[in-house]
């Protein structure tokens, strides 16, 4: 039977971190392929801009946001 762990059953072993990237990474594929589509199809890189990416704003927020 497969069990995996969940993040409540690895607190109560005492861990603090848990790292995410593979899933992170993988969930990033799908939308990259979206955007590389958009870009080939359209000649230029503004709609999958606008639909695809986010704001160097947003992402310097965010990047406060953590630290």
């Amino acid at each position: 039977m497969n069990h995996p762990i969940t993040i409540s059953e690895l607190q109560v072993l005492g861990v603090n971190v848990i790292i995410d990237a593979n899933h992170l990474l993988r969930s990033t594929y799908p939308v990259m392929i979206d955007t590389t589509q958009s870009i080939l199809g359209n000649s230029r890189a503004k709609k999958a801009s606008n639909e695809y990416c986010m704001s160097i704003r947003d992402i310097i927020t965010l990047i406060h946001k953590v630290n």
